[in-house]
């Protein structure tokens, strides 16, 4: 397996992908420590609730990119195939947000105070994530007449896709518009996490209510997901790729939901004071 490793690192070509990656996960580790100090865990359980969360998103990132992006009966890669791609960046992140919560039920400290605090970093890997995504040309979007749009790079997966395999590609999907440029969709999705990345630390700096911050961040990603799926290429037709825009829309109903009722009884309890 090592062996394997190794010969997929010298194969890679993107450093900057595997760079800009390993940064957003930094990023997000780094939040973790922050977020842990105040409840004075020792060393031992801090190691190994951070070393939890990269293995954690990469089985998420795996599991989720098999469910939605490729043949189950014939996938490109397996759950534990040691390779470069091949990864869902929304299910790693939906799987470590199961990982905080459960460290913190586990640890009796308060959820929505946990989650809150580790949103920043959430929305800093996915911003640094969809910037190496766009280095390495991957997770690329439909075509488009509007002026940003960006060409194709000879010989990169969009160019392979729409000039020279367009044909195969037809009747899989339509796409409305046929031009030499498409939509940066990493990023749009890089620009809107920065957005809600600020957002959250101005509303944890003004001590908004618990759970506001995360609750409203997932509601909004996910938001922002579901309308960017649009506006993205779908090369490979995943089993469960249909059910993919139901994720997102359940996910932000969910958060959404759960904060307006928090709001609405946090005023009623205002009120009765």
């Amino acid at each position: 397996m090592l062996a394997i490793a190794i010969i997929q690192m010298e194969s890679f070509q993107n450093w900057e992908y595997l760079v800009l990656n390993i940064a957003g996960m930094l990023l997000l580790m780094g939040f973790a420590v922050y977020v842990a100090q105040p409840h004075r865990p020792n060393r031992c359980i801090t190691l190994l609730y951070i070393t939890g969360i990269p293995l954690v998103f990469l089985f998420g990132a795996r599991l989720f990119y098999l469910l939605f992006y490729t043949n189950l009966c014939n996938p490109p890669v397996h759950l534990y195939d040691l390779r470069l791609y091949g990864f869902s960046l929304y299910g790693g992140l939906l799987m470590v947000v199961i990982y905080f919560t459960i460290a913190a039920r586990l640890r009796r400290i308060p959820v929505w105070n946990w989650l809150d605090y580790h949103t920043p970093g959430l929305m800093g890997c996915a911003a640094l994530g969809k910037i190496g995504c766009f280095l390495n040309g991957c997770c690329f979007g439909t075509p488009t007449i509007m002026p940003w749009g960006i060409p194709y790079a000879p010989g990169s997966q969009a160019y392979n896709y729409y000039i020279v395999q367009a044909l195969d590609h037809l009747p899989e999907q339509s796409w409305q518009v046929y031009s030499d440029r498409i939509h940066p969709v990493q990023l749009y999705e890089s620009g809107i996490a920065l957005i809600i990345l600020f957002l959250a630390l101005y509303l944890l700096r003004k001590k908004a209510l618990p759970g506001l911050v995360f609750l409203l961040t997932a509601g909004l990603y996910s938001l922002a997901r579901l309308g960017l799926f649009y506006f993205r290429a779908n090369p490979q037709t995943g089993t469960f790729l249909h059910l993919l825009p139901w994720l997102y829309l359940i996910v932000a109903g969910l958060s959404l939901g759960v904060l307006l009722i928090k709001i609405v009884k946090n005023r009623e309890s205002v009120l009765t004071e």
